[in-house]
């Protein structure tokens, strides 16, 4: 009788079945691949070219200026725009576009939203021009030879290199600081009650509030509350038609107000003192005259 020896089966190697799956993943990403450079290529070539734009908050300017400014026409492909690049263009373009935004809208659509720019203030320069600048200090108009009603004017600014749809620039790099922070109060605390602003010395500026009230702010220190303050005087304390000067003198010592006409009696000239005439010599006054 012979005995029988039980042997384990040997294991079977696992190589060849990884390999296959390695490869059948690489071969799926190939594909994948592909077909994302298919459809892209599509995507820029035949696919998504644009039947229809809109155009929303235009005013100054129609929808075909400024489609015409960005190269934007029908048929071209939505993604082979670039909407920074177009954006920009349309801006240098067309100076009264304070800002653009573009977007897609599939299949074929394109937005074009304009928010146009508004003039804020005058500033006067050269001595008898004027430049129309937005409320963030941008040109909108140069080489004007008057001052526009209705904008606030701006003296003493010492602009230079003065060139449409370019940022304002001063001589007094402070000045400019300065200029935009006021702007910026004033469109929150009395927009359109400043008629005039005067920077030549900017550690003594002064304003004039609807052309009857002079203002002298002094420097720009605490520009909001003294703006918020001196708004309030007038406002809360004044008659609408008064006409005089406030000026303000510390956040402890206040403001105070002097009246036109008492300003006007202030800085009148005064009568020179005259001396008293000497009183006749003689009886009852009358001259006499000696004869021989």
């Amino acid at each position: 009788m012979q005995d029988v020896v039980k042997t384990s089966k040997a294991p079977q190697r696992q190589g060849r079945p990884r390999r296959r799956r390695r490869n059948l993943s690489l071969y799926y990403l190939m594909i994948f691949t592909v077909c994302i450079v298919i459809f892209l290529i599509l995507a820029r070539t035949v696919l998504f070219n644009i039947s229809e734009y809109e155009v929303s908050g235009n005013e100054i300017y129609s929808a075909e200026t400024i489609l015409a400014a960005g190269g934007l026409h029908e048929g071209r492909n939505m993604y082979g725009i670039n909407l920074e690049k177009t954006r920009q263009k349309i801006m240098d373009t067309l100076v009264y576009v304070e800002d653009v935004k573009l977007r897609r809208k599939l299949p074929d659509k394109f937005t074009v939203e304009v928010t146009e720019a508004t003039a804020f203030a005058c500033c006067e320069y050269e001595g008898n021009r004027y430049a129309i600048i937005t409320k963030n200090g941008r040109y909108l108009e140069t080489e004007q030879l008057g001052a526009r009603a209705g904008l606030i004017l701006i003296k003493g600014m010492e602009l230079k290199d003065v060139a449409l749809a370019q940022d304002f620039v001063s001589a007094d790099d402070a000045k400019k600081e300065i200029i935009l922070d006021l702007l910026e109060a004033i469109s929150e605390t009395c927009d359109g009650k400043i008629t005039e602003i005067d920077i030549t010395d900017r550690t003594n500026i002064t304003m004039v509030y609807e052309d009857r009230i002079n203002i002298d702010f002094g420097s720009s220190i605490d520009y909001e509350y003294k703006l918020k303050y001196i708004t309030a005087i007038i406002e809360e304390s004044l008659e609408p038609d008064d006409e005089g000067t406030v000026i303000y003198h510390s956040s402890a010592a206040g403001a105070s107000f002097i009246r036109k006409e008492d300003m006007e009696a202030q800085n009148a000239p005064q009568p020179e003192a005259t001396e008293p005439e000497d009183e006749p010599s003689g009886d009852g006054g009358e001259e006499t005259t000696e004869t021989d």
